[in-house]
């Protein structure tokens, strides 16, 4: 059988888009759960002036405590929008 084959994050990217599900992945010892379709996202994070605002809205008050608690850097931050870009079946580097 010849064809494209997605990548696991890919394709369980799709599925959850596909079904309205969420999708997880881990960042830093902590486990996140986000939207799995755009459709899906909060709309003040669509809304939001800043990409600061944009993640803390889509993970959530519970989440972004956690990840706050990590003390994270602009590094760390990056890495975490990078993951969870990743999980969610997007390029890291297809930019803002």
């Amino acid at each position: 059988m010849t064809g494209v084959k997605k990548s696991a994050p890919k394709a369980a990217a799709a599925e959850a888009e596909a079904t309205g599900g969420t999708i997880t992945f881990d960042y830093n010892g902590l486990t996140f759960e986000v939207p799995g379709a755009p459709d899906d996202f909060p709309l003040a994070a669509i809304m939001a002036d800043d990409e600061f605002t944009a993640i803390s809205l889509m993970l959530g008050d519970e989440q972004w405590a956690a990840y706050m608690k990590t003390g994270p850097t602009l590094r760390d931050f990056r890495a975490l929008v990078n993951a969870m870009s990743l999980a969610q079946g997007r390029d890291t580097d297809a930019g803002n």
